[in-house]
């Protein structure tokens, strides 16, 4: 059922940005010597980069995150630079956030198609996917 590939994706995604909201709720509350509870944000130079290697570190040398690991997913590819891959279909997520219909179009028409996994932009032009 694909619903369930679906639901799995999304629940994996969600632990994975709430790890990185974790590590960053820590970086900001040491960086600060403050320990309270009150608002304070992180500067986007060091959240977008940090954003960006949680994934491609963690892909690029497990094929997967903590948040797929959990649900046994992992990133695969047919061919060969699987690193080059991975780098750059998650360079291609700042145009899936930007433009949320950029994100969802490739997923129905890969999922409707009938294909093995549904594929986000990043994996159709990476030549990856989640499995």
């Amino acid at each position: 059922m694909k619903y369930q590939y679906y639901i799995k994706r999304i629940v994996a995604a969600v632990i994975d940005v709430l790890i990185i909201s974790l590590i960053m709720f820590i970086y900001i509350k040491i960086r600060n010597g403050s320990y309270s509870l009150e608002e304070e944000n992180v500067p986007s130079y060091i959240f977008i980069p940090f954003f960006y290697l949680y994934f491609i570190i963690q892909e690029a040398l497990f094929k997967t995150t903590i948040g797929k690991k959990i649900f046994s997913l992992s990133v695969k590819t047919d061919g060969k630079y699987f690193f080059v891959r991975v780098f750059f279909r998650n360079i291609l997520n700042l145009l899936e956030l930007v433009i949320p219909l950029v994100y969802l179009i490739p997923i129905l028409i890969t999922g409707l198609t009938g294909q093995k996994k549904p594929k986000k932009i990043g994996d159709l032009i990476c030549g990856t996917y989640v499995e």
